[in-house]
């Protein structure tokens, strides 16, 4: 519909209220839950960089399961976020 069809006046356009369409409100956690996603991003960063020089410096295969075990601490912490608890 263009504007000359609009049954509307400009000032009567800007004046309707649109329905909220999307869920925008910023994502609630509780304190307790903040901090353990916090500490598990934490481990996770640190098991990250640790598995990244074991592998380039020493060992590729103790390098691959140090990345994995952090990467379980990542999938838990997502976990977490996904299922709001």
């Amino acid at each position: 519909m263009s504007e000359q069809e609009s049954l509307l006046s400009p000032e009567e356009r800007d004046l309707v209220k649109h329905p909220k369409r999307h869920n925008l409100e910023p994502f609630r956690d509780s304190d307790k839950t903040r901090e353990l996603r916090f500490w598990l991003n934490i481990i996770f960063l640190i098991g990250a960089v640790a598995g990244l020089v074991v592998y380039f410096y020493s060992s590729e295969h103790v390098g691959m399961w140090v990345l994995a075990v952090s990467c379980v601490f990542k999938f838990i912490e997502l976990a977490l976020r996904i299922l709001k608890i």
